[in-house]
């Protein structure tokens, strides 16, 4: 298994750098074709305007999303390395209100795709937006990269595993590189004890990847800190791992933004890359 198409959307030239470069160096160790789409976002919100001014409006508005959009796509033409030549960089206007939709459509075809870490300094609501879409409108992996990632091979990935539909979705997703990976650690953090496999916790998963050539330990944590990502990331940091897989938003959105939740906490506090999938 490899992934033959990777995509990643740019935004904005200072937050998505560390990303871009990120995509294009793992596309060229994959020898997989890289998308890149270039997003202006049209502001247009079609309210009620006077007589005569609604063209005007519209007109401009999807003028300067054209040019922010044609304005990224030749930055990211001087980021990409000249080496990469399975390649392609499209400059995209789309309107803010299609905006979940329509970055959906974009990357729905990928196999994998590439985005910044959506919190922190400097960050957008538009990167969180297109975050989501990603995860929720097209059922491809979702790599998040921290700013100041560096190449590197993921030897040691860390499976935060909790049974779900949305951690089996991430597993699955993450097949090539767990074949990839030297070790494979699949970590419960306080596993139900009413669970269907509790005689046997992670062993229904290992068996699956172990049938990829996978090769999995089962770590069995209690939550001794008060956040699960917490306990993951002290996990990584302690064992020298390079990537955390993991479902995202096992709870609704509304819910992670309102309350947190293990997904919004990871997000946000990520200090290797997270790959997510729902």
């Amino acid at each position: 298994m490899a992934y033959k198409t990777i995509s990643i959307v740019v935004t904005d030239s200072s937050s998505d750098e560390a990303a871009l470069r990120f995509a294009a160096d793992f596309a060229e160790s994959q020898d997989a074709h890289l998308d890149v789409h270039c997003v202006g976002v049209d502001p247009a919100r079609y309210e009620p305007l006077p007589a005569g001014a609604a063209a005007i409006v519209l007109e401009t508005g999807a003028a300067e999303a054209m040019e922010q959009a044609e304005r990224l796509s030749d930055w990211c033409k001087d980021i990409l390395p000249a080496t990469l030549s399975k390649v392609s960089v499209n400059p995209v206007v789309i309107p803010h209100l299609g905006l979940d939709t329509l970055v959906s459509r974009q990357t729905r075809y990928s196999d994998l795709i590439i985005a910044s870490q959506p919190y922190g300094q400097s960050r957008k609501p538009l990167q969180v937006t297109v975050l989501e879409a990603e995860l929720f409108g097209t059922g491809a992996p979702v790599l998040m990269v921290p700013e100041g990632t560096q190449k590197q091979a993921f030897n040691r990935i860390i499976v935060g595993w909790n049974e779900s539909s949305e951690s089996f979705a991430a597993v699955r997703g993450a097949l090539p590189l767990l074949q990839a990976a030297q070790h494979v650690d699949i970590v419960m953090v306080d596993p139900p004890a009413h669970s269907p496999e509790r005689a046997d916790p992670g062993g229904a998963i290992c068996l699956m990847l172990a049938r990829h050539g996978i090769k999995a330990e089962v770590s069995i944590l209690s939550k001794t800190l008060p956040r699960v990502s917490e306990v993951l990331e002290r996990f990584a940091e302690e064992h020298g791992g390079s990537m955390i897989v993991m479902g995202g938003y096992g709870h609704s959105r509304f819910r992670e933004s309102i309350l947190g939740g293990a997904t919004r906490d990871m997000l946000e506090g990520a200090k290797r890359p997270l790959l997510l999938a729902h």
